[in-house]
């Protein structure tokens, strides 16, 4: 009989939870590692809508990216998705920032994603601090220029956006940092690297200023779409260590809705 334990012990190999940042709340957040699996739910955050699905599909742990439980609770009612687990007895672990970062991870999935539409050359800098993973963002150089409407186009179309806001600048871009989820603190380090555009997802308003002030062109693709792939690598690594195992890979949507007016520029 697989455990969850088994589960977390995997997903350890590949995302070290040691790894995380020290805001960060990744691991085993909701049962205990002797709990037996017979199927696992896998999926970007965990919510309402996604433990009923779990549920639906007889599922007894639930695999994330995002963490169920990030800042300290003071107060748990029914309809809290952490009440709902319990309640379930199904269990929760959430793999965030060790994901981000790892070989494999997010972003370096990202850089394959990305490599053959915006014609990258492939090599990738990273932040030497991360030199045992990715790291939280990379930069590599197009072998094209892009005008920034063009590339925002070439964004949406290869992460599946509704809507890519963007800044542009007065001149070619061609050398490219990306960071998932939400990286525009790491702004003034993609500008120091000489990077003519950043991409990343839930800009803040004082982030655009700092963008043009830096001229450096900005785009937001939505922490959904940069990230969504995080439950297709969770599902893989787990299958090829536990074949066995069941697992249900679903991202399960972006929460989002969008009203669009008229042609966006």
């Amino acid at each position: 009989m697989r455990t969850v334990q088994d589960v977390y012990s995997i997903i350890n190999t590949f995302s070290p939870f040691s790894t995380q940042e020290k805001w960060d709340n990744s691991g085993l957040l909701v049962g205990t590692g002797s709990m037996p699996v017979h199927k696992i739910y896998v999926t970007l955050d965990i919510s309402n809508e996604t433990i009923a699905a779990a549920q639906e599909l007889g599922a007894d742990l639930m695999v994330a990216h995002h963490p169920i439980i990030f800042s300290p609770l003071k107060q748990l009612s029914p309809d809290s998705p952490v009440w709902k687990l319990a309640a379930a007895n199904m269990a929760a672990i959430c793999v965030h920032t060790p994901l981000d970062r790892a070989r494999g991870g997010i972003n370096d999935r990202l850089h394959q994603l990305l490599q053959e539409p915006l014609q990258l050359s492939g090599t990738m800098q990273t932040p030497e601090a991360d030199c045992n993973g990715i790291g939280f963002g990379w930069a590599d150089q197009s072998n094209i220029d892009w005008n920034a409407k063009d590339l925002a186009e070439a964004l949406r179309c290869v992460l599946g956006c509704t809507v890519v806001r963007y800044t542009s600048i007065d001149r070619p871009i061609r050398k490219i940092y990306v960071g998932c989820g939400a990286c525009a603190s790491m702004l003034e380090d993609a500008a120091a690297w000489g990077c003519d555009a950043m991409i990343t997802g839930d800009v803040k308003h004082d982030r655009w200023y700092a963008a043009k002030n830096l001229g450096i062109a900005l785009f937001d693709c939505g922490h959904y779409h940069t990230e969504q792939i995080a439950a297709q690598i969770l599902t893989e690594q787990i299958q090829a260590a536990l074949p066995d195992l069941p697992c249900i890979c679903d991202p399960h949507g972006d929460p989002v809705c969008y009203a669009m007016g008229g042609e966006q520029e």
